[in-house]
């Protein structure tokens, strides 16, 4: 009950501070920046329901200082020996393969108590915030921390969340939103050139992508670890997360000594928790751009395609998207989507 208790709190908290961002747009006295900042807002959300065919909802047309840096805290769990994560499960929406907090007391409390029990786990500040569209989401101050460009990845990703959402199995929801976040992201950035300079950041993407690939490659490794025939491989287990840092910085070396995920790093460093929230938002991302290609890029197309995947059973969601995310001669044709009213039309 605690729980439900401060979820309803910062809930409240977020709702009551609501101020629609028209009329603070219509206000001369209104800050230039934040004028800026919720102008480009608008401009996001009318290229996410025009372009990206994403829910003409009532989300993002309000605006709330929350006057603190971030929006709430996010954990996640997984055995010492696997890379399964902890689920949460909740009335209505389902089970969630993290757990999502707005006091930092609780959650810090919840994962010491898993911590002291064998778990590994990973507490990660977040600065966004959604209902699944069970709510009229506002833009949040934490949310205006991001750059143009990551702000309009994060709606595209809220929104898609409002646009398909599978009870039950978070992986696919996290990889389907961020897959149409990705691709969103790189449509807005070719829109909003100039000249020929594009507002994306080639060299950032670059990295992420080397990074990726690490993560996916330690997971490999812990994998086969795991499955083999030691019960309690733990002198293996810190030799990968070892191997994982010194790769990490030969990397970074290479980065000029900057790397956009040194966090990973900090405290006890990387553990299994941290790989599997890791895994929830990005295992089945190729899979969805796949997809996406798959349907000549054709946003009508890839939401039939996904909500027939949707309504698969899991076991047979996941080997669709596991043969997905495999090379493109072993991948089968994309289910015909069906014709279906678009969002807002």
């Amino acid at each position: 009950m605690s729980y439900y208790g401060q979820a309803v709190k910062g809930h409240w908290q977020i709702t009551r501070g609501k101020d629609d961002i028209k009329k603070l747009l219509a206000d001369p006295e209104l800050e230039p920046e934040l004028k800026r900042r919720l102008e480009t807002v608008v401009a996001i959300r009318e290229f996410a329901i025009a372009e990206l065919l994403l829910p003409d909802s009532g989300s993002y047309t309000d605006y709330v200082d929350l006057e603190r840096d971030v929006t709430l805290w996010l954990l996640s769990a997984a055995p010492a020996y696997s890379l399964a994560p902890r689920r949460w499960c909740y009335p209505f929406v389902g089970c969630f393969n993290y757990r999502g907090y707005f006091s930092r007391r609780q959650a810090e409390a919840e994962r010491d108590r898993l911590a002291d029990k064998g778990w590994d786990v990973a507490l990660v500040p977040g600065l966004a915030y959604s209902t699944l569209g069970f709510a009229d989401d506002p833009v949040l101050s934490t949310m205006l921390r991001y750059s143009d460009l990551q702000l309009a990845g994060v709606l595209f990703h809220e929104l898609a969340h409002e646009r398909l959402y599978v009870r039950d199995d978070s992986t696919f929801n996290e990889s389907f939103a961020t897959a149409v976040e990705q691709i969103g992201r790189q449509a807005w950035a070719r829109r909003q050139t100039l000249g020929e300079v594009p507002l994306s950041n080639p060299l950032a993407a670059r990295r992420r992508g080397e990074f990726d690939e690490l993560v996916l490659d330690v997971r490999r490794e812990l994998e086969r670890l795991y499955g083999g025939a030691d019960p309690e491989p733990a002198t293996e287990k810190a030799a990968i997360f070892e191997r994982f840092r010194s790769r990490h910085e030969t990397l970074k070396e290479r980065w000029h000594g900057v790397s956009p995920i040194d966090h990973w790093f900090e405290g006890a460093g990387p553990n299994n928790a941290r790989l599997a929230l890791f895994s929830t938002y990005e295992l089945a991302v190729p899979a969805f751009v796949a997809l996406f290609e798959q349907c000549d890029r054709s946003w009508t197309c890839f939401y039939g395609a996904a909500e027939e995947l949707a309504a698969l059973e899991r076991p047979e969601r996941q080997a669709r998207l596991e043969a997905l995310g495999r090379a493109p001669e072993e991948v089968p044709a994309a289910p015909a989507a069906k014709p279906a009213s678009e969002p807002g039309q």
